[in-house]
């Protein structure tokens, strides 16, 4: 455990670090030399810096712990998604997205667990709470795709990849990447839900321990 924490330092001071810097280099291109594109990139930076701290904040303020190695995975999304894919475009790499649906579904499915841990204090059936789990993962998904298509009818974004150039898709071709994203968080969920029920079967108060080590020390 005490090296997994300190990898977790690690990765948390490298990630930061990282973002901190490109958020200065995207910052000077958006102040000083007045370039408007990459207004969008210093957002995006920001949000990750947030993102990156959040788990950490909210364990504090709600006393529940988050497993070394999901956190690890988390901080690894944030930094594969904005650091590599927006600041030095790894989007153009091919099925670099639908990799990181795939981490994404299993995030979001770890993070359904800790909702339903945070709420219920009973023994539930494992089948269920993978279920729960999956379908948490997967209505977060579809709520990503809401975003990404309400970003491109407002904004003329193709975060949805329904633009071929300046050519719109047509038919299968245009549902390729919207399905594409939404298979892959589903993968990711479901691969994650095998490793849980056999967690769940061997303990089947592993979700309480699991999220809330802090506070059962307290007891």
């Amino acid at each position: 455990m005490r090296k997994q924490a300190i990898a977790l330092k690690f990765t948390f001071i490298f990630v930061t670090l990282s973002m901190l810097v490109s958020l200065v280099t995207s910052s000077w291109h958006l102040l000083i030399l007045g370039q408007k594109s990459y207004a969008l990139l210093v957002a995006e930076v920001l949000a990750g810096l947030v993102l990156t701290v959040l788990p950490y904040l909210l364990g504090k303020i709600f006393h529940f712990y988050l497993p070394n190695f999901l956190y690890f995975f988390f901080m690894a999304f944030i930094y594969c998604a904005i650091y590599l894919g927006d600041a030095y475009h790894f989007y153009y790499v091919a099925y670099w997205d639908k990799f990181l649906h795939v981490i994404s579904g299993a995030l979001l499915f770890g993070a359904g667990l800790a909702v339903l841990g945070l709420f219920t204090k009973k023994e539930l059936p494992a089948a269920f709470i993978c279920l729960y789990g999956i379908a948490f993962a997967v209505f977060c998904g579809v709520l990503w795709e809401c975003y990404e298509f309400t970003c491109d009818g407002l904004f003329n974004m193709n975060l949805q990849r329904y633009l071929s150039g300046n050519t719109p898709l047509v038919g299968r071709a245009a549902l390729m990447d919207t399905m594409g994203d939404l298979i892959a968080d589903l993968a990711g969920a479901f691969f994650f839900s095998l490793w849980a029920h056999h967690q769940l079967k061997s303990e089947p108060t592993w979700i309480e321990s699991f999220f809330f080590k802090k506070r059962l020390k307290k007891k």
